[in-house]
């Protein structure tokens, strides 16, 4: 039987504190992935202030500054170098995030039951899991553009409707503001559901060596028998990482409000600290989400007479 949210929560939340250092690694890596796509912005940039530059000092005309970055910018070459870059930078941060994971999940399952690995066996997850989370994540991401999709498609099948709903008969347009109500509940929670999935299948394949299809399937079996527990978990931590990044951003605006009229020079490093404990916030509450998908899709049902350790332990040993 899949576990409770607040069991999950609490074995997770123990094993972050456990393997606190997983956090700064978790900095580490999400600045790398925000680093990966500015390559194509610089050499995008430099392109089009080359070209620009040279269009002026051709025609010593101002306007032809933007006629030539506009030539550059339409020119397939540009598009092809750029383009290249920015997928490229794209791919780099995809394989970032599934080698984070890769490493990280291990690591959590394994303090979770009492076996803290630590480095050694963050290298070891990592060395020996991605290549089983490189295809689960890869159908995550179409799992995830699926549920856009159609809560895109639903949405606006229900806007299209809604003229007909509010200009119609009473009874009728009842009826159809009904079936709106309910299309725009479907389109928020169609898109959640899958991208929760779509988490908890890289995360069960990080800590189970069965076939992809099988991991899919067992996935499945558990959000249908608690939805309730994984939509809610994944309302929760989103709303936590929303409410870090705005506490931490509005600490940082009153510790830096005196400095109001200082240059920017000055104020770049401040900037620079504020965002980097945004940063490790989000990687916080990264890891307890992870750890308690962990829980919610890989480990049997908890006892809650037991202690988090005993409980930990027998939720974790047969998926190790």
């Amino acid at each position: 039987m899949t576990p409770s949210l607040g069991s999950s929560v609490r074995l997770s939340l123990g094993a972050l504190r456990r393997e606190a250092w997983l956090a700064a690694l978790g900095l580490l890596t999400a600045g790398a992935r925000r680093v990966a796509p500015l390559p194509a912005l610089a050499v995008g940039g430099a392109l089009l202030l080359k070209a620009a530059t040279a269009a002026v000092l051709g025609r010593g005309d101002p306007y032809a500054a933007l006629y030539g970055a506009a030539a550059m910018a339409s020119s397939p070459r540009f598009l092809g170098i750029v383009g290249g870059l920015w997928l490229a930078g794209v791919l780099a941060a995809g394989a970032l995030r599934v080698a984070w994971l890769s490493g990280a999940v291990p690591v959590l399952a394994g303090a979770m039951a009492g076996d803290p690995r630590g480095t050694a066996g963050f290298v070891d997850g990592l060395a020996g899991t991605f290549l089983r989370v490189l295809p689960a994540a890869l159908i995550g991401l179409v799992m995830e553009i699926s549920g856009l999709v159609f809560g895109a498609a639903l949405l606006g099948g229900t806007l299209l409707v809604g003229e007909r709903a509010l200009g119609g008969e009473a009874g009728g347009a009842a009826a159809l503001a009904a079936a709106g109500a309910l299309a725009l509940t479907l389109a928020v929670a169609v898109p959640l559901a899958l991208s929760t999935a779509a988490d908890a299948l890289a995360v069960r394949a990080a800590l189970t060596r069965e076939p992809l299809a099988a991991a899919l399937a067992e996935v499945t079996r558990r959000i249908v028998a608690r939805p309730g527990a994984f939509l809610l978990g994944a309302i929760l931590f989103g709303a936590a990482g929303v409410a870090v990044s705005v506490a931490v951003r509005a600490a940082g605006g009153v510790a830096t409000g005196f400095a109001g009229g200082a240059p920017a020079a000055v104020l770049l490093g401040p900037q620079l600290m504020i965002g980097a404990a945004v940063a490790l916030g989000s990687a916080v509450v990264d890891l307890a989400w992870l750890g308690t998908l962990a829980v919610l899709c890989s480990a049997r049902d908890l006892d809650a007479a037991s202690g988090p350790a005993s409980a930990g332990q027998r939720a974790f040993a047969p998926a190790r």
